[in-house]
């Protein structure tokens, strides 16, 4: 009803204001139309009378110099008149025009038949006829035209009383428009926008997080009772939905907790035992346990750990109950809800009394008056069965409630192959820890089982060639040269792996002392020998006063030893008259030695291996270039004892660069 009544009284307004233009506009039309009559009458009447005057101008002068050029003036001027006189007749438009007009035309024909064109002299009566007729003339003009002027004053002065007359209206008018502007405007007010204004600042207060806000629905009109309604109940839906976000955000969060601190367990019990303690704390239940399959896929053993609510009491370790019996084809349940990625749950256990003995039993055993079971495993094969259950009555576990469960299970599962892979390499640890004990034992029982023989072997050795025992013939000093060669091959094998056995039985003690790099490099080089029978020289590229001062930290017999073994194996195996390359370096945390040669090098992929005991490079051992392997091995241990390293850059056929990195005894300025 208000809105009906608002709009009658726009409407009304709207018409009144209307009504009163309209007859503002009718009477300013009538008047500029009249005015526009006699301005165009009055310049009729004006150019009648210019051509009037030039045309008696142009006579005159014809009759004073007989000019033809004037004689055509006087004809065309003469000729315009007619036109001239009928737009004259065509803008008069009342009865004192018309009798002026009439007589102007009267005295314009006298005029003209009192003038002719082609005489050159007129008789002076003639010529007095025709100046008095022209002063007639000029003078009906003359009335005429303040005829107009006086009409046209008259019309402007109406335009100017009916304008300010249609203003006054259509100030009276405005002034009742506005009135019932004001009126409908504090009516729409109260009615609508004072609602709707209400209605926006409970949105607002939404906007800004304020969920207590609500809208009146018995404020203003239908409509807007109705859009009331509408906000309050998209509020209430969006309160529902904010708290379901929170509660699964929560959810989620804790999900990733419990997570987070089953997989921190490296025993299998005791990730279990976190998982059924917090997953029934935070689902609010009163029991939680966990029952793994027997070993070869059987049935469900031992409770491994369990959970209860203050003041009952755990299950016992063999609780008697089969939670699968809860459900028909026990044998493959569990298989096919595990690989289903679901979860069996029950709200209420009233449905499952008298489906089986065994159904009837199992709740009986765990008061259970809603049950959830969550399948534990990775891969297609379940582990085990988590059980939830609540004794308090019957209980619809929520979509969050359920997914918490489900990633607690799947935590655990992760937790119990980790703890199980965990075991496992303790043990394997443990056996490779005897393996290695024993493994040194021996090397070092077997090596010094080994010099002890061959020093006597030496010993007579040397007896038998310095002639102790009668002179040794030529042919038998070959023999005992050999002999000689290959104990000395045995006794450096020998002295290796013992020295091997030594730095590996401490591998993280490092030598103290430092050696000078001068004496380091110049006692390598004569270990080595410039005249090798096979193989490279070997020659030091860095100057002797780049070396003064350079130290290095570490054993000097143990340093020489392994660098020894790097600069052997590069000149073994490199070609007859070839040259390896010795250089130092000096960085700000190391000293570097850097050997280069241009021997076999070592084929893709092996540089790693070849630090490994007794290995070798496929293509030395192809070439049967002899060595036992041990060289590069003891170099990198040593080295690694005095905090440095042993790298190797080799391409098969084009040679090979070894880095030995030591740490400076002081350290040295960039």
């Amino acid at each position: 009803m208000r809105q009906g009544t608002l709009r009658r009284g726009a409407h009304e307004q709207q018409q009144g204001q209307h009504d009163a233009e309209g007859a503002g506009l009718v009477v300013t039309g009538r008047s500029s139309d009249r005015e526009t009559r006699l301005q165009r009458l009055e310049a009729a009447n004006a150019a009648l009378r210019t051509d009037v005057a030039d045309a008696d101008s142009a006579l005159r002068a014809y009759r004073a110099t007989g000019a033809p050029e004037l004689l055509a003036e006087h004809r065309e001027a003469v000729a315009a008149l007619p036109a001239h006189r009928e737009a004259t007749s065509a803008l008069v438009g009342d009865p004192l025009q018309r009798s002026l007009l009439a007589e102007q035309t009267r005295l314009l024909e006298r005029w003209t038949g009192l003038t002719p064109a082609g005489a050159a002299a007129v008789p002076a009566a003639g010529e007095e006829a025709a100046t008095a007729a022209l002063d007639e003339l000029r003078d009906a003009n003359t009335r005429l035209d303040a005829l107009v002027r006086r009409q046209r004053h008259d019309a402007a002065a109406e335009q100017d009383r009916a304008r300010r007359a249609a203003l006054v209206g259509t100030a009276l008018t405005l002034l009742l428009a506005l009135a019932l502007v004001v009126r409908t405007g504090a009516r729409t007010r109260r009615a609508l926008v004072d609602p709707l204004q209400r209605l926006v600042d409970v949105l607002d207060a939404h906007g800004r997080g304020d969920r207590r806000a609500a809208a009146d629905p018995l404020d203003g009109p239908s409509e807007v009772r109705t859009v009331a309604r509408a906000v309050n109940d998209l509020a209430e839906e969006n309160r529902r939905l904010l708290q379901a976000a929170e509660r699964a955000a929560a959810l989620q969060r804790l999900a990733g907790d419990i997570g987070r601190e089953v997989r921190d367990q490296l025993v299998a019990e005791d990730a279990v035992q976190v998982a059924v303690e917090r997953l029934g704390v935070q689902l609010g239940v009163d029991r939680v346990w966990v029952r793994m399959l027997q070993e070869g896929g059987g049935p469900l053993g031992a409770t491994t750990r369990g959970w209860a609510r203050s003041p009952l009491l755990p299950l016992p370790e063999h609780p008697g109950l089969d939670e699968v019996s809860v459900v028909d084809d026990a044998r493959s349940w569990l298989h096919e809800l595990h690989a289903g990625g679901g979860v069996h749950a029950v709200p209420d256990t009233r449905a499952l009394t008298g489906r089986s003995a065994a159904a009837d039993a199992f709740l009986r055993a765990s008061d259970a008056r809603a049950l959830l079971l969550v399948p534990i495993g990775g891969g297609d094969t379940p582990q085990g069965l988590l059980t939830v259950v609540c004794c308090a009555g019957p209980r619809d576990f929520s979509a969050e409630e359920v997914e918490l469960a489900r990633s607690v299970a799947v935590d655990l599962a992760r937790a119990l192959v980790l703890a199980g892979l965990y075991r496992a390499q303790e043990r394997l640890l443990a056996e490779l820890r005897d393996v290695e004990s024993v493994k040194s034992d021996l090397l070092a029982t077997v090596s010094h089982e080994l010099r002890t023989p061959l020093t006597s072997i030496s010993g007579y050795l040397d007896l038998l060639r310095d002639g102790a025992v009668g002179e040794v013939p030529t042919d038998v000093a070959a023999v005992l040269g050999i002999v000689e060669r290959n104990a000395e091959r045995l006794r450096a094998l020998i002295e290796d792996l013992l020295l091997l056995a030594r730095v590996e039985a401490a591998p993280a003690r490092q030598e103290r002392g430092s050696t000078a790099v001068t004496d380091l490099v110049t006692g390598v080089l004569a270990a080595v020998g410039a005249g090798a029978s096979t193989g490279g020289s070997v020659r030091c590229t860095t100057p002797a006063d780049d070396l003064a001062g350079l130290r290095v930290r570490g054993d000097a017999e143990h340093l020489h030893r392994a660098l020894l073994a790097v600069v052997d194996n590069a000149v073994k195996f490199s070609p007859v008259g070839s040259q390896v390359r010795l250089r130092v370096e000096r960085h700000p945390q190391e000293v570097r030695v850097v050997v280069q040669d241009d021997g076999m090098g070592i084929p893709e992929g092996e540089v790693p291996v070849v630090f490994g005991r007794f290995a070798r490079g496929s293509n030395a051992t192809v070439l049967a270039v002899p060595g036992t392997g041990l060289g590069l091995t003891i170099a990198r241990d040593l080295v690694r004892l005095h905090g440095g390293r042993v790298e190797l850059d080799s391409v098969e056929g084009r040679g090979t660069t070894a880095v030995v990195a030591l740490p400076p005894a002081v350290r040295e300025s960039s």
